[in-house]
């Protein structure tokens, strides 16, 4: 049996915010501007590991960044745990707490004589079909009665809830914004696709490879994955349409891809994907664990997969 591809929206999400200066752009709109302030983010870098359950892979993906204050160039973590469940989840605080502890576990394991903790600060962002209904606050799974107690862990973390977001309120710099329009219309097909298809195409455009990764290629793969034959069929029209405006090369390399995707089947195009995707992160020089962490592909698995699309390819 071949090896399970990570979900799709891992694949595409872990190319964007690996990316420095989209995931600073995504994290300077959406964090609370006392801590965007407070941090120097020309320090900003992709820290290894990966901290949520193995069971939970298919519905969670995680990133961890580390940054300096500017106050006293102290480090900080701000760790991203992206929800990929249609509904909210009343345990994700208990998940996340937990993560955080595994977070500075590692780091108190690796740090010879620690004398204090590092600070993180918890980002999740959900992309579900339901609004976030539940609290931020960990008490809030207590009952109320208890919540005041000193017992009681003080812990909270900041919330991106995409469900109820309209297009014009996404934020960050091109890739990120694209990036959170797809999974927009991922999860409300209904609502945003046919008034967004002409906006994603001006958008894709206006793209260009940078480090070592075709993210028109991600992006249109992501469409394929993610979209029912009703909605890129309209993708395709709207292509020929704009194609004066948009240049023959997206035309004629978006129409060969859809092509590819019809023929070939989701798996096929999204095993094509991840493999790109890898290889560029690889030609950066990037670690091994933090390319795991990122696309949910260890090593071995990795040649697995180039191994198939080679085969693919004869």
């Amino acid at each position: 049996m071949a090896d399970e591809i990570p979900h799709p929206h891992d694949a595409m999400v872990g190319a964007v915010l690996r990316d420095l200066a989209e995931a600073r752009s995504f994290l300077q709109a959406y964090l609370p501007e006392e801590v965007s302030q407070a941090l120097d983010w020309s320090t900003l870098k992709l820290a290894e590991g990966s901290f949520i359950d193995e069971d939970l892979r298919r519905s969670e993906s995680d990133l961890l960044y580390e940054v300096q204050r500017v106050s006293d160039e102290s480090l900080i973590w701000i760790y991203i745990l992206l929800e990929h469940q249609s509904v909210p989840d009343r345990w994700m605080r208990f998940r996340l707490l937990k993560y955080c502890c595994r977070i500075w576990d590692v780091n108190l394991n690796e740090r010879p004589t620690p004398t204090e903790l590092r600070p993180i600060v918890p980002l999740v962002f959900y992309q579900g079909d339901r609004s976030w209904s539940y609290a931020t606050e960990f008490a809030h799974l207590f009952a109320e009665v208890v919540r005041d107690w000193p017992w009681v862990p003080r812990f909270s973390h900041e919330l991106i809830d995409q469900s109820g977001m309209q297009p014009e309120e996404v934020q960050g710099d091109l890739k990120a914004r694209l990036m959170q329009l797809l999974l927009l219309v991922a999860y409300h097909l209904e609502r945003f696709w046919q008034g967004l298809v002409v906006e994603l195409l001006d958008t894709l455009a206006s793209l260009e490879p940078s480090g070592g990764i075709n993210y028109v290629r991600v992006f249109l793969t992501y469409i394929l994955q993610t979209q029912d034959r009703e909605a890129i069929e309209l993708f395709q029209e709207a292509l020929q349409r704009q194609t004066p405006q948009l240049g023959g090369d997206l035309m004629t390399y978006a129409q060969e891809l859809l092509a590819e995707g019809r023929t070939e089947g989701r798996t096929e195009g999204k095993l094509r994907t991840q493999v790109e995707v890898i290889e560029g992160m690889l030609q950066e020089g990037i670690a091994w664990a933090v390319i795991e962490r990122v696309t949910g592909v260890h090593e071995a698995q990795f040649q697995s997969l180039k191994k198939q699309v080679e085969e693919m390819n004869e």
